[in-house]
C-alpha cells in the first residue's frame, strides 16, 4: 500500500525504447510516468498519485516485445 506517492524501480539488461504506464483495475491506462529511450541499467521513477482515488493499480513496463506487471494499492 502507498500514498501518496510510490517508488518504482526496474533494472533493463539491454538499451531499448520502454513504456512504464499505470492502469487501473478496469483496465484503463491512467497515466503514463516515462516513454522513452534508456540505456541498460537500474532505474528507478516516482509515481504520484495524489490525483487519482484509492484502489488497486497497476504498473506496467513494456520494453524491446517484454512486458513486466506489478499490481499496487493507492490507500487515501
Amino acid at each position: 500500500p502507498f500514498n501518496p506517492s510510490t517508488d518504482i524501480d526496474f533494472s533493463l539488461p539491454s538499451n531499448s525504447y520502454v513504456k512504464l504506464s499505470v492502469f487501473n483495475i478496469n483496465g484503463q491506462e491512467v497515466d503514463v510516468i516515462f516513454e522513452g529511450y534508456q540505456d541498460s541499467g537500474s532505474h528507478s521513477y516516482t509515481w504520484n498519485a495524489s490525483e487519482f482515488p484509492s484502489g488497486i493499480y497497476y504498473f506496467n513496463l513494456k520494453s524491446n516485445n517484454k512486458h513486466s506487471m506489478a499490481k499496487a494499492m493507492l490507500i487515501k
